[in-house]
């Protein structure tokens, strides 16, 4: 038998917990892949820096900008939840506008189906949490909308042309579980080019996967198919929208995961299959490693008598025409506070509260119904998570919770 014991519970707390990644051992930033001329070359970066690759010297964002000026796409590659990666995007994008206003900004994380609502948002007739909720960004618990805020600031203040490149992700995953042959001809003409193969690029995606693509061929095919068309309708959503009369002259910024745009395998060979005769530059970071350099860590006497190493990282010269560093913090500029929530009825509940997370420490538990967050009172889920995600870990939170106590 059970039964319910309803009582308030107020929490306040600091976010200042530590949050972990997990990478993969594939390294795929020294691989000799892809079409980049110094491709061999396998160089070092350290933090703070830019490099050219093509030459192998540091540079600026205006350096870039000067030396890319026939470019008619620029495909930038990020880590989704590292806070430099987006601060770069923010202000390559703001330094940009200022010589060429005439920008497209793509980004992988909306859906081509938002772009009147995009629209809408770009000429000020809807607000951020309107745009969140209209374009479900925390309905299917898309990575803190904290980071892409940053550029859309840009974006909105500079008035800059921005669209969804992606596909409802129930098309995606319907190739990647049963095939791409199970789609229906109208979507199959989506992805003009996926037939193109590009032996290089299976290389790079195999080595993600690991021993999944021996144990498991029939499924990684499939997978491996998904993947490719990502990359296409990614290409195909920016290159269209650059075809058309009104952004003819403009010039296209792609942004979308690390994995879509190194060694020019992704979306920008998908893009150059289609259109050939096309400029694109791709700018992809690199995380620094505390490691240091391995010859003085074999010989201990060079280690004594040399200066002490700064952090770098090893890439080589084919990952990108430009290749930015970046750190791997110890703790997330926004943490994610291991709450899901729903709307039940007209209930916020909480659905789920992850091990160890900042959410379990300070008492929160399934069942629990979310009353308010600083005191503003929760109405939706996209409200909390709005609300929650703006939270760097310095910041304080107020939740105010019914708590749902079950005993057997």
């Amino acid at each position: 038998m059970k039964f319910k014991n309803k009582t308030l519970l107020t929490i306040f707390f600091s976010i200042s917990l530590y949050s972990t990644s997990v990478f993969a051992e594939f390294n795929q930033d020294v691989l000799t892949i892809g079409p980049l001329k110094n491709k061999l070359i396998i160089d070092k970066i350290t933090e703070n820096k830019m490099i050219q690759t093509s030459t192998g010297d540091e540079v600026l964002i205006e350096n870039i900008i000067n030396q890319t000026q026939n470019t008619n796409v620029y495909v930038i590659g990020e880590f989704h939840t590292n806070y430099q990666c987006h601060t770069f995007q923010r202000d390559f994008i703001q330094s940009l506008v200022k010589s060429n206003p005439k920008l497209v900004v793509g980004f992988e994380f909306f859906k081509r189906e938002h772009n009147e609502i995009l629209e809408q948002w770009r000429l000020g007739k809807i607000g951020e949490e309107e745009l969140l909720k209209k374009t479900g960004w925390y309905k299917s618990k898309s990575f803190n909308y904290g980071f892409t805020r940053l550029i859309m600031d840009v974006i909105k203040e500079n008035k800059i042309k921005v669209i969804g490149l992606n596909l409802p992700r129930d098309i995606v995953h319907t190739i990647s579980r049963k095939g791409f042959d199970k789609l229906s001809q109208k979507e199959q003409d989506l992805f003009p080019n996926i037939n193109i193969s590009n032996p290089e690029h299976e290389y790079f995606i195999k080595g993600i996967f690991g021993d999944m693509v021996f144990q498991m061929p029939t499924r990684f095919k499939n997978i491996y198919m998904a993947q490719k068309a990502w990359d296409v309708i990614m290409a195909e959503s920016m290159r269209e929208t650059l075809a058309k009369k009104d952004y003819k002259d403009y010039t296209g910024i792609i942004i979308a995961g690390n994995n879509h745009v190194v060694y020019k395998l992704g979306i920008p060979f998908r893009y150059k299959e289609a259109e050939d005769n096309v400029n694109i530059t791709t700018i992809c970071p690199v995380f620094i490693s505390e490691q240091k350099d391995e010859e003085t860590e074999k010989f201990p006497m060079m280690k004594k008598m040399g200066k002490p190493q700064k952090p770098f990282a090893r890439f080589s010269r084919g990952i990108a025409d430009y290749v930015i560093a970046v750190n791997q913090p110890e703790k997330e500029h926004y943490p994610d506070i291991g709450i899901t929530v729903k709307l039940d009825e007209d209930k916020i509940l909480i659905t789920r509260v992850n091990e160890e997370s900042i959410g379990e420490k300070y008492g929160l538990s399934k069942g629990d119904q979310v009353i308010s967050v600083d005191d503003q009172k929760i109405t939706s889920v996209e409200q909390f998570y709005t609300i929650t995600a703006g939270k760097n870990r310095e910041d304080s939170l107020n939740i105010n919770v019914i708590k749902n106590i079950i005993c057997k």
